[in-house]
């Protein structure tokens, strides 16, 4: 670093020189590095005034990098007079970085102004930029953005509730009001109520349909034209209480490489916001809107809408989760699907519960005697206390091994989110299955019930058959792509062989008395 600040101080090869400096002012401690070398900021400073955009530019970014807060007036003054509209952005960048509060009138007419521009093609993508920055310090001079409150629970509303392939049906039935589809994304609901959607808990995602070509062609320019014209901004506006702008985000679901899936999403985001007129922002970080576009096997894109205004209330007690936690919404598909298999106040044991989700969603769907959860990991364990306090739910969690767990009395039912084989051999995992199964038998009453969730089929049916007192009742197919399986399993007494009917015993022939 020193050396790059010496040719910067001999004014050799500046513009890459300040590229250098600003890569290496990014590592861990450089920071320190460059205060202990220079008293003031002086001669990064007077690069602004270059005749050369790129070396204005990239000093703008080194005093910003670097804190210079004695620095902000010449930024500010650089940053009105700068004619190349490539290099704008890079002096909000660096204001962002120290304490600009005395320009913020000043930020922010520039900013209405610039909103109010009609950018030629050619420039649209440095105003955009430049839109970008501003935006954050607005953002920043705010508070933060203010959230619209959703007032939308009493019209009749379309939308689809997502779920898992092949179980609409399970969240379909549940739907009160409105007509319903089976489509492959979930359910498709017309004219439902929200209100009442929201209480139903087997589904993923609430997502708004909007009226519009249902298979657009993947040009961000067309997109961008057929949302705006569509009923989006209408419904955002009926929908909330307060002003626009609304702040999105677009996710891009499809098969598109991640490099080109990006330079679509950044174009089709500012050409939204130029044809709503700035009442749709991007932004990666406070979004409350997700206009999502899935992508179909021809290439054409359906459109939804997912709004993170609704306040979600289904799952409240999912505070502390983990890596493997299973999603509530599944947990709340399993025990639905085991509705007619559960037993009215019964004593459950789940064998590996982490944080607690599938065994309070098996509360949830009818009430307990008495609840148990084992699992070896202290974290979990201690996180789903949390989570039962939050639901209120009473539940004995015991950091313990579910082999070496040991009660006085049967369970009803046992519960058993399988986890997953890891870097064990299928040896170890067969010896794990084994165990499982020898253990679940010994501490599951007569007629008491196993509920088992894992990927591990052939191992699974293997000790069901080795069993002759435990019978499989129903079996679910949850995801074909990774041979996730749902099993339902009771306990029965084996019944007793017939015994061969005895013989008739010889009676003794009668003794003759001699004559």
């Amino acid at each position: 670093m020193q050396k790059v600040y010496e040719a910067l101080k001999q004014g050799s090869d500046v513009r890459n020189n300040l590229i250098q400096l600003k890569q290496m002012l990014k590592e861990e401690g450089a920071l320190e590095e460059y205060l202990s070398m220079t008293e003031d900021d002086e001669l990064i400073a007077s690069f602004l005034q270059d005749e050369d955009a790129k070396t204005r530019k990239n000093a703008a970014l080194v005093l910003g990098l670097v804190q210079s807060q004695e620095s902000i007036d010449k930024i500010w003054e650089a940053y009105v007079s700068e004619t190349q509209l490539f290099a704008r952005g890079a002096y909000l960048s660096a204001i962002q970085k120290l304490d600009c509060k005395a320009y913020e009138a000043q930020i922010k007419r520039h900013y209405q102004k610039l909103l109010a521009y009609e950018p030629a093609e050619e420039e649209k993508k440095h105003i955009q930029d430049e839109l970008k920055e501003l935006r954050r310090l607005v953002i920043q001079f705010d508070g933060g953005i203010s959230r619209h409150p959703f007032t939308g629970y009493d019209k009749p509303r379309d939308f689809i509730l997502t779920t898992i392939k092949n179980y609409q049906d399970t969240t379909g039935v549940q739907v009160e009001s409105g007509a319903t589809r089976m489509i492959p994304m979930g359910v498709q609901v017309v004219g439902g109520s929200i209100r009442e959607a929201l209480k139903i808990r087997t589904f993923r995602e609430l997502l708004f349909t909007l009226r519009c070509d249902k298979n657009l062609p993947p040009q961000p320019n067309v997109i961008a034209r057929e949302l705006a014209k569509s009923n989006l901004t209408r419904m955002l506006s009926d929908m909330h209480d307060g002003e626009a702008p609304f702040y999105f985000r677009l996710e891009i679901k499809g098969p598109m490489p991640l490099d080109k899936k990006s330079a679509f999403a950044k174009k089709l985001a500012a050409e939204l916001e130029q044809r709503t007129h700035h009442f749709l922002v991007n932004s990666t970080e406070h979004y409350e809107v997700e206009l999502r576009l899935v992508q179909n096997r021809t290439g054409g894109f359906y459109p939804c809408m997912k709004l993170f205004t609704i306040p979600m209330k289904r799952f409240a007690y999912r505070k502390y989760t983990t890596a493997a936690s299973m999603h509530p919404s599944l947990a709340a598909l399993l025990t639905e699907l085991a509705s007619s298999w559960l037993t009215e106040r019964a004593r459950v044991l789940d064998a590996f519960c982490g944080t607690g989700t599938l065994l309070m969603e098996r509360i949830y769907a009818l009430p307990v005697r008495s609840a148990y959860a084992l699992d070896t990991f202290g974290d979990a364990i201690q996180g789903a206390k949390e989570n039962a306090g939050i639901a209120h739910m009473n539940i004995n969690f015991i950091q313990r091994s579910f082999f070496d767990f040991t009660f006085e009395q049967q369970f009803h039912e046992i519960w058993a989110d399988f986890p997953v084989r890891g870097k064990k051999t299928r040896d170890e995992q067969d010896e794990f299955y084994r165990l499982f199964f020898e253990k679940a038998n010994a501490l599951l009453a007569e007629h008491g019930k196993l509920f088992l969730f894992n990927n591990e089929s052939g191992m699974t049916k293997k000790y069901l058959r080795l069993y002759e007192n435990l019978h499989l009742k129903q079996e679910f197919c949850i995801r074909e792509k990774d041979g996730a399986y749902f099993y339902i399993v009771q306990k029965r007494e084996p019944e007793a062989a017939p015994q061969p009917e005895e013989e008739p015993k010889a009676q003794p022939a009668a003794e003759q008395t001699p004559q």
